[in-house]
């Protein structure tokens, strides 16, 4: 602690007189109290700043500050101090009326990190914000216990939202949450196709080989996403199994989805078999949609050799852009793979 902040703390220390049957917390800092909101915010700041635990309970009593900002940095001072005790006081705080409010409780909580916790942030999950979604998401990361994960899993991976979804599988994929394997691999198992989409996703982030026999298995998955992701994961994770080969293979002879006839072949060489890559190079001309065809590029590109570049320069006339961008990138790949 500076001296300066020392000197203040000590200066600022004046119980306000209060009778002894005066219930719930006092402040005990006169600048808190003061009219002037831009005092009573800075006066926040600098409890946390300081790491005070003497300031908590008068941090706490001014959480209901008619100032946005004295409110949103009593916040930020508590997530500082990092005292369990207020978890209890936080979590009624999930119904705020203020987005900014809401928001600061979502990193509040999560920098605290205690289990408690979760239960606001799961009613966070549903706010209408989605920075406040996302925050919540990071948060439950960062507490890391398994209903933290649970909920992940549960509601933040269903997500309306694609950038809520993607904190999830990055946070997963960065802190290496086992304990959550087996719950995406029971939402593998789904009745909602996107349900299932988004857990075998996660569990491409996660790369954990013990997931290979649940994987094999969403090679037959009803939703073609599903099979496509499956496929991609055991490509990259395990393709030195020769089960693993053979179980795409077989997909491949009967798949009919274009775009997963694709990504199928696509791993089916990163296996060792490149036999069918004849799949990728037709599609990428034949595929009635723009995606198929985009795909083929991209996967040229990954596994292709020297005498793609000629199909990858034809392609680069493709009427639909995003098919000619791809193309473009792998044949500039294949180029400098070659020098």
């Amino acid at each position: 602690m500076s001296r300066s902040v020392a000197l203040w703390l000590i200066a600022s220390v004046a119980l306000l007189a209060a009778s002894a049957c005066q219930q719930g917390p006092r402040v005990a800092y006169k600048e808190l109290l003061d009219e002037d909101p831009l005092v009573r915010a800075d006066a926040a700041r600098r409890l946390g700043d300081a790491r005070s635990a003497e300031a908590v309970e008068s941090l706490v009593a001014v959480l209901d500050d008619p100032s946005e900002d004295v409110r949103v940095t009593a916040l930020i001072s508590l997530g500082k101090i990092k005292d369990t005790s207020v978890i209890p006081v936080l979590v009624e705080l999930a119904d705020d009326p203020l987005h900014t409010v809401r928001l600061q409780l979502s990193r509040t909580l999560g920098l605290i990190g205690d289990p408690r916790g979760v239960p606001a942030l799961r009613k966070l999950l549903y706010d209408p914000d989605e920075t406040v979604r996302i925050s919540s998401c990071r948060s439950l990361a960062w507490i890391g216990s398994p209903d933290a994960i649970q909920t992940m899993v549960d509601v933040a991976l269903l997500d309306e939202n694609e950038a809520v979804r993607n904190v999830v599988l990055r946070t997963m994929g960065d802190l290496d949450v086992r304990d959550a394997i087996p719950l995406l691999e029971r939402s593998l198992r789904g009745e909602s196709d996107e349900v299932r989409a988004h857990a075998a996703e996660a569990l491409r982030q996660l790369a954990d080989a013990s997931s290979v026999p649940v994987l094999l298995e969403a090679l037959h998955d009803p939703y073609f996403k599903v099979r496509s992701i499956a496929a991609h994961t055991l490509g990259t994770m395990a393709s030195e199994d020769p089960q693993v080969k053979q179980a795409i293979a077989d997909r491949l002879a009967v798949e009919e989805h274009e775009l997963t006839q694709v990504d199928l072949a696509w791993n089916l060489a990163r296996c060792g078999d490149r036999s069918r890559l004849d799949v990728v190079r037709a599609l990428l001309f034949r595929g009635r949609e723009e995606d198929v065809r985009a795909e083929a590029a991209i996967a040229l590109g990954d596994v292709g050799d020297n005498s793609d570049l000629a199909l990858l320069d034809r392609a680069l006339k493709d009427k639909n852009g995003l098919v000619r961008r791809e193309a473009f990138n792998a044949y500039k790949k294949l180029k400098e793979a070659e020098a």
